[in-house]
């Protein structure tokens, strides 16, 4: 894991005073973000939009992420905290072409979907092998018949030093 601390001082006349006392020291580290949409019951969004977020939980296709999260020590590791994930809610829509294989819906119907955007973190430094090993369980596990995933390039998290 690379990181870098930071100590910022305050430009222009205050610079001085800002010097003498106790400096803020930021903490940068290299990530790359793996954010996975991924489909739940639309009876777990609503309850989740209420503020039931142990619903969560009880969805079973959302469980079999938490499941990854929380086996994959290369996901969300903070040091002192670890499975980090941030979920966002939503919907996704699609239109069913054919050829298509759909969990839901059926071809050349439009359709929307209860949806969560999980956001997880892994070092930059992780091997590629690594890495695909993470990423070939999230899509084998991913209920849709074509996941998306989106794997960052790296970029820096900032935290308190």
């Amino acid at each position: 894991m690379t990181t870098t601390t930071i100590t910022p001082y305050a430009a222009g006349p205050d610079r001085e005073a800002a010097e003498q006392a106790a400096p803020t020291s930021v903490r940068r580290r290299t990530v790359r973000t793996i954010k996975v949409y991924w489909p739940v019951a639309t009876a777990t969004l609503a309850a989740c939009a209420e503020g039931d977020l142990g619903t969560l939980r009880a969805d079973e296709s959302f469980a079999a992420l938490l499941r990854i999260l929380e086996t994959s020590p290369e996901l969300g590791d903070f040091g002192a905290y670890g499975d980090v994930f941030e979920v966002a809610f939503g919907a996704e829509g699609f239109t069913v072409r054919p050829g298509a294989r759909p969990a839901l819906g059926s071809v050349g119907g439009r359709f929307l979907s209860s949806t969560l955007a999980v956001t997880t973190y892994v070092d930059a430094a992780t091997t590629d092998d690594d890495l695909a090993r993470v990423l070939a369980r999230l899509t084998d596990a991913h209920p849709w018949e074509i996941p998306v995933i989106e794997l960052s390039a790296p970029l820096d998290l900032v935290s308190r030093a």
